[in-house]
Parts: C-alpha cells; sequence; structure tokens
C-alpha cells in the first residue's frame, strides 16, 4: 500500500531513517516493510498545482518535506494545511522541526493563497462535496479540477469529499460523477 509512488524508494527510506522509523503523527513506530509506508508532503503537492510556483515546486518535491507516516494516520489527517503549530506537535527531532518551519516559511504566502482558492470553492458549493452532496469541512475537502483539459483555476475548481476523490480518480468515471450531479441538482433545484 505504499503511496508515494512517484517517490523514489531511496528518498522514501531515507525519509523513514531520518525520523527512525517513527510517525511523526502518532510518535508510534512505523514498520520497516516498505509496502505499509504512505508517503505524506507536508506541504502539500496541490499547494504548487493551484498556485503555480516553480519555487514552490521544488519545495514540496524536496527530501525535507517528505514524511513517513502510517497510512491510517496520513488519512486522518486528511486535507489539513500545514501550520507552525503543527510542526510543534510533531513527533519528530528538532532538527525535522526546523528542516519544516525553513520550508513553510519559505511557502506560506502560496498556502494561504491556496487556502483563500479552496475556501471560496467550498463555500460557493455550500460548504458540500460536488459530486454527493454531503456537508464538507474545508480541512476534509479535496480540491480537483471540473475538466482535467483546462488549467487548475478557480473558474475550474470543485471540492469534494476523500471518497468521492478516490472515486474520481479515472477521469472518465469523474465526468460520469460530474454530469450525474448536476443533472441530480438540476432536477431538484440544488445549486451545486
Amino acid at each position: 500500500m505504499n503511496i508515494g509512488r512517484s517517490v523514489p524508494i531511496e528518498m522514501q527510506r531515507a525519509s523513514y531513517e531520518r525520523t527512525h522509523g517513527i510517525c511523526v503523527i502518532c510518535g508510534r513506530p512505523i514498520s520497516r516493510n516498505e509496502s505499509k509506508w504512505t508517503v505524506d508532503h507536508f506541504i502539500p503537492r496541490a499547494v504548487y498545482k493551484w498556485v503555480p510556483d516553480n519555487k514552490i515546486k521544488r519545495i514540496t518535491m524536496s527530501f525535507h518535506n517528505l514524511l513517513i507516516v502510517h497510512p491510517h494516520c496520513n488519512y486522518n489527517k486528511g486535507s489539513v494545511l500545514p501550520t507552525n503549530q503543527m510542526i510543534d506537535d510533531l513527533h519528530a527531532e528538532e532538527d525535522v522541526k526546523q528542516s519544516l518551519r525553513t520550508l513553510y516559511k519559505k511557502a506560506e504566502s502560496n498556502i494561504i493563497r491556496y487556502r483563500a482558492i479552496k475556501q471560496s470553492t467550498l463555500d460557493s458549493q455550500g460548504r458540500r462535496c460536488a459530486v454527493c452532496g454531503r456537508r464538507l469541512p474545508l480541512n476534509r475537502a479535496v480540491m480537483r479540477r471540473i475538466d482535467d483539459t483546462k488549467v487548475r483555476e478557480r473558474e475550474n475548481a470543485m471540492c469534494i469529499c476523500e471518497k468521492c476523490n478516490l472515486r474520481a480518480c479515472a477521469a472518465k468515471r469523474k465526468g460520469k460523477m460530474i454530469r450525474s450531479r448536476q443533472e441530480y441538482s438540476w432536477h431538484k433545484g440544488v445549486r451545486s
């Protein structure tokens, strides 16, 4: 279940060693079995995708931004954006925390802009998933493009829940899910 296929295994192993095999979220040991790892980008890759900036892309893809964590801890963390308080709360040595603080300081304005786009998108949807219509708090919302052939910008953004995000990974399925929601909304007089 190693979620982090785009991250070279050598980089994952180095990250595992940097935190001494401890999950920085819960503080418990992580199995040495690499198939049980998940990779957490502390500053999410979504930040550079929605607020394009090569400097931020380098930061998010850097070794210092990678953490190996338990799959359930990563899932429970959801789509929470980083803060200085989150860094302080990590179960990690001070050098790891300081490295993350440095990255956070460099990326903070981009994170703020990304959060604003995400918040306005979710607000425009009535704080509901654009696909299934369930109530959706900001820290559980995943921002996706409505149309994958168009650029990432506010007008082409939607927030969906994690369950719908997993189902929408296939482009054909995502289009069908969005069309179904729009038809439902039209029939019920609900704004999607």
